[in-house]
């Protein structure tokens, strides 16, 4: 896994702040929420903060949950749409 020891270092994709946009344009355009998961699943989304160790911060649980939950709505919603 690879490690960052400055937020410059992080690709955009990888950034905390890129995600959290995406998830909100995703209300919208559905697409980007599971870009986000796969983002999630294969590796972590970083901030812009450093822990205890100096290490920068990830996403936590709770984020990760909110993702995949806006994803299951979606998933639902469009389920519900062409399938009934």
């Amino acid at each position: 896994m690879q490690k960052y020891s400055t937020y410059a270092e992080v690709p955009w994709y990888r950034k905390s702040s890129t995600n959290s946009l995406f998830i909100l344009i995703s209300i919208f355009f559905p697409p980007l929420i599971g870009l986000v998961c796969i983002l999630l699943v294969t590796g972590k989304i970083y901030f812009n903060k450093l822990d205890v160790q100096g290490n920068l911060k990830t996403w936590s649980v709770a984020n990760k949950v909110v993702a995949f939950v806006f994803l299951f709505v979606q998933l639902t919603f469009l389920a519900f749409r062409y399938l009934f």
